[in-house]
């Protein structure tokens, strides 16, 4: 079988290097010619070659650097990802609220714009993603001609090949659409630079790119929310799995004898252990004596009891939320070991609005997890909340651009997935 050195060609050659040069300065810009030599390992000659074919395909730029205190004489250029090539287009899309996100093809954030959903419906939500780029175009001063690419963030799983949703019961109709031509026509952009990924996959990569998790080598991303889902990080990189299903923890089978209902798409765990699961014990509590505090921060109504209710009643030292709130962060904590002791990550990243409860919580985590695992990971919060999916698909949105513009091989690139 013939090498790869002996299939290559200087054309090749050429593309990776530009690819090489490119991928550096977006990861490390501002940085001089001379800089960037150095960190690429390139020949100067190469280098200028690369750099004035890239700023002359509108892709890099140069700009003065600052001049620092005490230097004399002319500042140096600077090489940096172009402002002026185009935009980028992140959003996230969930049962309760959607961001859109409006950067520069650097991923330097321009206009971010959130919008409540109180009616979890495809038809509504597709309304308010809509208006809500809108919006965020408006307040950047975009038009959606200037949009390099696209990436669309969602809950459940986007098969690899056919872009088709799946496992997404917290909207309904949205099992079964190709989310992302559905975005693409609804926004009026080109179908082919629009791209749909796992909501959870984004804030995973996100997190690993520039969050608690920043340069691990293997981190498990916990979002525990309404529902619960995960992602992978293996060898630094993101873990999709055979049928982009990799992460899909809620559907591990932990019911702890509190089944989810028929036919109701909810995975075990996390109908046992998620937000859903706070809130319905929180208000049979509240039906009780027992759960006094529970109902009267409540408004005096003991089905209006939230997550977020069990987790404050719990701060102020209530014994029934308490009670509560160990044997539900047991329930987390085994559905986390289980992941645990598959994968033997450095770290567990805890997000979604049941980690709003903060330090507390990761402490009884830790609490439970050191008696169920052989080998302890760090445990941390979130560093991005709940902005690590539009996070992410801004930095999808980057790494799909330069793909398309800036190819490894030289030649073009197909359409998204």
């Amino acid at each position: 079988m013939a090498s790869l050195l002996e299939n290559d060609n200087p054309q090749r050659v050429r593309a990776r290097n530009r690819r090489l040069v490119l991928d550096e300065v977006w990861r490390s810009a501002p940085l001089t010619r001379s800089d960037l030599g150095a960190s690429v390992g390139l020949a100067k000659s190469t280098i200028k070659e690369i750099c004035d074919g890239l700023i002359a395909d509108g892709l890099l730029e140069e700009v003065a650097a600052r001049r620092g205190s005490g230097r004399q004489g002319r500042p140096a250029l600077q090489l940096k990802i172009s402002s002026q090539r185009g935009y980028l287009l992140g959003i996230d899309i969930g049962a309760d609220k959607v961001i859109s996100r409006v950067a520069t093809m650097a991923g330097e954030t321009l206009a971010t714009v959130r919008t409540s959903t109180r009616k979890p419906s495809a038809r509504h939500v597709l309304k308010v993603v809509r208006t809500t780029v809108e919006s965020s175009l408006a307040e950047a001063g975009v038009t959606s001609d200037e949009i390099l690419t696209t990436v669309v963030g969602t809950p459940g799983v986007v098969a690899p090949v056919t872009g088709i949703v799946t496992l997404a019961p917290q909207i309904d109709g949205w099992e079964g659409i190709r989310l992302a031509s559905v975005i693409a026509d609804a926004l009026n952009l080109e179908r082919e630079h629009v791209a749909a990924e796992r909501q959870t996959d984004l804030a995973t990569l996100a997190e690993a790119r520039y969050g608690a998790a920043k340069d691990a080598h293997c981190a498990v991303y916990v979002h525990l929310g309404i529902g619960i889902g995960g992602g992978i990080i293996i060898d630094g990189e993101l873990y999709r799995g055979a049928a982009g299903a990799a992460g899909e923890i809620g559907y591990l089978p932990h019911s702890f004898g509190d089944m989810a209902p028929p036919r109701s798409g909810v995975g075990a765990w996390e109908w046992a252990a998620g937000g859903r699961a706070f809130a319905r014990h929180g208000r049979e509590a509240a039906a009780d004596s027992s759960g006094a505090r529970l109902k009267e921060l409540a408004g005096g109504r003991a089905d209006q009891v939230s997550a977020k209710i069990v987790f404050t009643a719990a701060a102020e030292g209530d014994r029934t939320a308490l009670r509560l709130v160990r044997c539900l962060v047991h329930r987390i904590a085994v559905g986390i070991a289980s992941v645990v002791c598959v994968l033997n990550p450095e770290y567990v990243i805890v997000a979604g609005g049941i980690s709003r409860a903060g330090d507390p919580l990761v402490d009884l985590l830790e609490g439970e997890l050191k008696n169920l695992v052989p080998v302890m990971p760090q445990v941390c919060l979130s560093s991005l909340a709940d902005e690590g999916a539009v996070t992410g698909a801004i930095h999808r949105a980057s790494t799909h651009t330069f793909d398309r513009l800036c190819p490894v091989d030289g030649g073009a690139r197909p359409a998204l997935p």
